[in-house]
């Protein structure tokens, strides 16, 4: 490795005083990279806040050729030399982008390379500015997440008290139709010939009250009254309650819960809904035979506790390419369904204070895990990333 040289080459003794002022502001300036490029592109002179972006002492640097900061796809791509061509050819240019520090790591830069003539106008060569714009770009990506972010949950908000509008003025057309259906059968009865159309539309309507009710609990405004409570309760009438389809299917349900379990604030007829929709989905996409598994445990996170419920199938899983959509709004896998499921899922979830999060088993079979905060303790948002 060589010897890191001054990061300027002194000025020769006959400048004038105004050159040796020019040449320490230079040296001095710490928050963007300056240097001095030959007319093939190499380093000619090297300040300190290059040295500080790049990781690049002067002596490493000077004499190296422009490339060997830019990544080796945009080296390949020629854009250093197309940089150095466009800035002799228009005076300046300026290319924002990816750029690579001595130690590999990646930096977001917005470079300008400006060309120096003689007075001849001989190209004498090339000052270089970066400024490291990574932190702006990353601060400028979370404000435009948080916006979209934003807009998603106001557009939801909108949709689910337009949908519970809707559903509440669907309610009274389908009790028409199911007091209609009782009035036929009770002046015709149960005759053979008439059987399998009331059978079509009881099934129908049974149907639509379904969608309904799904309708309602998505568009349900927030407010849950949380209360500690224990999770074993619910978990056991969670899986009484998908006993008959359970029996239907011919699939065992497993219930583990780890002896000791805190008890976790909450809505007890909210969660109940929780995992009674993740069992059936769970019992509905499993074979025959198979066995779907209700585990829960406590977990501690840097002196934090929490309780994570984890359900898995034998299943299909989860298609791969549609599992950043499943908790969207009326997105299903499954032909004829509604598609509220996992979203009424999540709501209720966050409503407690808690995550969930989707996906497959490298065995096979889907993976839903459910964290919810333990009494006392704070909510999701302070486990962002961790499982």
């Amino acid at each position: 490795m060589p010897d890191c040289a001054p990061p300027c080459p002194p000025l020769p003794a006959s400048q004038t005083g105004d050159d040796e002022s020019f040449r320490l502001l230079v040296e001095g300036v710490e928050d963007a990279g300056i240097c001095i490029l030959g007319p093939d592109g190499r380093v000619v002179s090297w300040n300190e806040g290059a040295k500080g972006i790049t990781g690049y002492c002067a002596g490493e640097a000077i004499g190296q050729h422009l490339s060997v900061f830019f990544l080796e796809e945009q080296i390949a791509a020629g854009l250093p030399q197309r940089l150095l061509a466009e800035a002799e050819a228009h005076g300046r240019v300026r290319d924002e982008g990816w750029q690579v520090r001595r130690d590999g790591s990646r930096f977001y830069a917005l470079v300008v390379i400006t060309a120096l003539r003689e007075p001849d106008g001989r190209l004498r060569g090339f000052s270089g500015l970066a400024r490291d714009l990574t932190t702006r770009r990353e601060t400028e990506l979370q404000l435009r997440e948080a916006q979209d972010a934003l807009r998603r949950n106001e557009l939801l908000s909108h949709m689910g008290s337009l949908v519970a509008g809707v559903a509440h003025e669907v309610r009274n057309p389908l009790f028409g139709i199911t007091a209609t259906l009782d009035a036929f059968e009770a002046r015709f009865g149960h005759s053979r010939e008439h059987a399998p159309f009331v059978s079509t539309l009881r099934g129908e309507v049974s149907r639509l009250h379904h969608l309904v009710h799904e309708l309602l609990t998505y568009g349900r405004p927030p407010g849950t009254e949380l209360h500690p409570c224990s999770l074993s309760s619910v978990l056991e009438e969670s899986v009484s309650l998908t006993g008959s389809l359970a029996r239907e299917r011919e699939v065992h349900v497993a219930l583990r819960v780890e002896p000791g379990l805190p008890r976790v604030p909450m809505d007890p007829g909210r969660l109940v809904q929780v995992f009674q929709n993740l069992l059936a989905n769970a019992l509905q996409h499993s074979r025959c035979g198979s066995t779907v598994r209700l585990t829960v445990r406590r977990l501690v996170d840097e002196g934090r506790t929490r309780v994570e419920c984890t359900v898995v199938d034998q299943g299909p899983g989860f298609v791969p390419g549609h599992l950043p959509r499943v908790f969207e709004p009326f997105y299903s896998q499954r032909p004829g369904g509604v598609g509220l499921g996992l979203p009424i899922i999540k709501r209720i979830v966050q409503e407690h204070h808690g995550s969930v999060s989707v996906g497959n088993r490298p065995e096979g079979g889907a993976e839903v895990r459910v964290y919810l905060p333990a009494e006392g303790e704070p909510s999701a948002e302070t486990y962002s990333g961790s499982r």
